[in-house]
Order: C-alpha cells, then sequence, then structure tokens
C-alpha cells in the first residue's frame, strides 16, 4: 500500500528540488521536480513566497527566500564546528591563496560548509552548500578513510552501482575533466588503505584538469565506556567529524609541504572544538 503523500513530504520536494545546478526554477519547472500537479506547485508557491521561504525574481522564476537562509543559519548543528575552522582555513588560505575548503560526510557524498578562494585561483567544483563525489576527491577520500569502518561500508553498498562508472557527463569545459570514472570497488579499498597509511588524500586533476587536490581529516576524541562500569576505565576514541582541504595547480612547487599545513591546521580545529565541547 503506498503511504500518503502528505504536505510535509509535498515541501520537503519543493525545498529539494533547489540545488547547485538549478538555484531558480519556473513554477513548472518546480511542479515536475517536486512531483507535483501544476496548479498546486503554483498554490505552493504563493505560500512560501508570501513566508519569506520563497522568493520570486524579476523574471519569473522562483528560488529560496532569505528567510529560508536565516532560519538554516540559526539553527545549522555544523555551525560551531565552521565557528571553530574559521581561523584555521583564513590561515592556510592566506599562505595559497587558492582554494582552501571545509566538508562533512553526508549520505549522497561530501557536503562543503565553507570555500576561500581567491581571484586567479585554479578551476574548482566545490561550491558551499553543495556536493562532491565521494570517490575521486580527496575530502571525499579522507572522510571515507577515517570514517568509523561500518559507515565506509554502508557507504560502499549504498553506492555500489557507482563504483567503477562514470562520475559525470563529459563535459570538457571550464577545464572540467572529461569522463571520469569512479574507481570500482577494489581500486577503492586500496585507495583507501594508502590514505589511512598516510594520513592524507591526495586527488590529482580527477575532476578538474591541471589541479591537485589534498585533504587531511579533522578528529575529535570521545570517551567510550569499556566494560562493566568501575571495572575498566573509559577508552578514549577518536571520530572524524570534517575534512579540510585545498585545491591547488597541478605540480605546484608548495605540494610538499601541503599535507603538513592541512594537519598543522586540523589539529588547531580539534583543539578549538575540544575547548568548546569542554566550557558547554
Amino acid at each position: 500500500m503506498t503511504a500518503p503523500d502528505t504536505t510535509l513530504d509535498r515541501l520537503i520536494r519543493i525545498l529539494e528540488a533547489f540545488d547547485a545546478t538549478a538555484p531558480q526554477l519556473t513554477v513548472a519547472e518546480l511542479a515536475v521536480r517536486a512531483d507535483l500537479p501544476l496548479p498546486t506547485a503554483y498554490r505552493w508557491v504563493e505560500r512560501l513566497h508570501g513566508s519569506g521561504l520563497l522568493r520570486r525574481h524579476r523574471d519569473g522564476t522562483v528560488g529560496p527566500g532569505l528567510r529560508l537562509w536565516e532560519l538554516a543559519a540559526r539553527s545549522s548543528p555544523t555551525s560551531s564546528l565552521r565557528a571553530a575552522a574559521m581561523p584555521y582555513l583564513d590561515d592556510v588560505h592566506a599562505v595559497l591563496r587558492q582554494h582552501t575548503q571545509l566538508a562533512v560526510l553526508d549520505d549522497d557524498g561530501v557536503l562543503v560548509l565553507e570555500r576561500l578562494s581567491a581571484r586567479g585561483a585554479v578551476a574548482n567544483q566545490a561550491t558551499v552548500a553543495g556536493r562532491l563525489p565521494l570517490f575521486t576527491t580527496s575530502m571525499g577520500l579522507t572522510l571515507m578513510a577515517f570514517s568509523r569502518p561500518h559507515i565506509a561500508e554502508t557507504l560502499i553498498e549504498r553506492h555500489q552501482h557507482r563504483l567503477g562508472m562514470p562520475v559525470r557527463r563529459p563535459a570538457g569545459e571550464h577545464g572540467t575533466a572529461v569522463g571520469v570514472v569512479n574507481p570500482t570497488e577494489s581500486e577503492l579499498r586500496a585507495l583507501l588503505a594508502e590514505v589511512r597509511r598516510t594520513g592524507y588524500a591526495t586527488v590529482h586533476g580527477r575532476l578538474d584538469v591541471d589541479t591537485t587536490g589534498v585533504a587531511v581529516p579533522i578528529e575529535l576524541s570521545h570517551r567510550t565506556a569499556v566494560g562493566a562500569a568501575g571495572v575498566l576505565p573509559d577508552a578514549v576514541g577518536r571520530d572524524t567529524v570534517a575534512a579540510l582541504g585545498v585545491v591547488v595547480p597541478a605540480h605546484s612547487e608548495l605540494a610538499p609541504g601541503l599535507a603538513p599545513m592541512l594537519m598543522a591546521a586540523a589539529r588547531g580545529i580539534t583543539r578549538t572544538l575540544a575547548q568548546n565541547n569542554d566550557s558547554h
């Protein structure tokens, strides 16, 4: 029996219709993406425009409104992570003057929380609040390699159909690499093992030609009770909460120092997060 299409279901589909490739849509396009009858889509647009959650543009299209951004920014669970990381992102960016990025693991890939760039920097597919592929980016490989084993295995199983397959349709414009293919499962497992061994991931020209991406994990300690209470002390473990990465020109003279620089910044972010947690 098919579950009823609730009001909440429709609202979620409407808001999810907008993404990095389609930040603005006509009402007809929105109806198709949200799987709604056109008259229903028009009614929803009127209601959401009135509340500020959607915004009408002069060309007749609609997009997310400022009220939606305000609510999301105020309640975002990543706000403390971003606040702790920003001073270190600024420091790395000041040295490189390229792309410095912060991202977390998401069921559908790598969710970018922040990106600092400079005029004249190399091509880069990352956009704030946008997603990057898991298997062909340095941040994706880092987040998978240092996540808990069951998380990595779940992602491999969930995205099994993508392994060994093209990441995107060939574009060949704006420096975008043509015919990018995901690794096979055996290739992916070998890549993740190498990332764990070295402590960082490096990817050369996979999404954008003539670029190199390097990323490291940002970890946070946690305590887990071991054995019966009062018998054994707590065990200290570490969870990877995010990845810190850069995208620079291929064969950059700074390449040898990128991983150590990022590792130092990641340790600083970890200390700040721990201090913030302790103060609460």
